[in-house]
């Protein structure tokens, strides 16, 4: 028996429509969605991905960069040289002292500024503006100052060292193979040092002080507390200041063009002034982008570690 009645009224056409408006309503907003990334994606094909696919596609040949019709196809063969290049490998060794001069002044460094400064220390925010300030100022004038501090007749450096009775330590810094990548080190950390310390800084506001006293009157160490109280608090920072110096350490340019252009003899040359001499001074744009394809497969690999370390910080807390 059918519990419907023959005469019951169908559904109304308005009931039909009230069902169907959250699928339009649904549709209605991803196509919105769309429109408003839309830029941002035509922005990234045209600027990013279509350049890194082009540079990735020019690394098979050899050109001058003058005219693409003289473009010959090498195959692997700007690969070969470049495993071959002894120029190139010792450039980045230089990066790789670089990144790790970084890691261990500015992160370390940094850290210990920033818990100085956090403790309450009298002038706190002058200090922060102090550190801070060569953040701001461009790494071109950054790089000319440096030059006149580092020079070899009148600079600071050789005048406070012949100051102070060590005359015989002065040298001609920036021209000599064994001092100049470390000066070009010690201005590069110089200017991105205050960077590091605002970020330690924000961190270590975030630390709850009832936690930092209990664990005091439990009779923790210093060191465990620091250990197992605040670093578990700070680890996203540590990890951002971590990774950002890497980054930046294999991306450095602009400061050691300024100072040395990679010289004397490439003692002070990085992967990207290594890259820059090689497509521009060199005229072969093919294995500059083989250099630049090499370039990009380290920072993936850093990018990666990146979000390995960060789900495994998400995953313990």
């Amino acid at each position: 028996m059918s519990l419907v009645r023959a005469d019951a009224p169908a559904p109304s056409q308005p009931v039909a429509e009230k069902a169907a408006r959250p699928t339009d309503r649904k549709r209605e907003g991803s196509w919105s969605a769309y429109a408003l990334l839309l830029p941002a994606g035509v922005f990234y094909v045209s600027f990013q991905l279509f350049p890194i696919l082009v540079a990735f596609a020019l690394s098979f040949f050899s050109w001058d960069g003058i005219d693409i019709r003289q473009a010959k196809f090498l195959g692997l063969a700007n690969y070969v040289t470049l495993v071959h290049d002894g120029l190139l490998w010792r450039s980045v060794w230089h990066n790789l002292v670089v990144a790790l001069a970084v890691l261990i002044i500015q992160c370390v460094g940094s850290f210990v500024i920033a818990a100085i400064i956090q403790a309450g220390i009298k002038g706190g925010r002058f200090f922060r503006l102090v550190f801070f300030a060569p953040v701001v100022i461009s790494s071109v004038a950054v790089g000319m100052l440096a030059i006149f501090v580092f020079s070899p007749s009148q600079g600071l450096v050789n005048e406070a060292l012949s100051a102070i009775g060590l005359g015989g330590l002065r040298q001609p810094w920036l021209g000599s193979g064994t001092w100049a990548l470390p000066a070009v080190i010690a201005t590069y950390i110089l200017q991105n040092f205050g960077l590091s310390v605002l970020l330690f800084i924000s961190g270590l506001g975030q630390v709850d002080q009832d936690l930092l006293e209990a664990a005091e009157l439990d009779g923790a160490s210093q060191g465990r507390i620091l250990w197992q109280v605040v670093f578990p608090v700070i680890r996203p920072v540590t990890t951002t200041v971590f990774l950002l110096g890497l980054v930046t350490g294999f991306k450095l340019f602009d400061t050691v063009y300024v100072m040395t252009a990679g010289g004397p003899f490439h003692a002070s040359d990085t992967i990207v002034t290594y890259l820059y001499g090689v497509s521009f001074g060199g005229n072969d744009i093919g294995y500059g982008n083989a250099i630049g394809v090499l370039l990009f497969v380290i920072l993936l690999v850093i990018a990666l570690i990146q979000l390995r370390l960060t789900r495994t910080g998400k995953e313990t807390e």
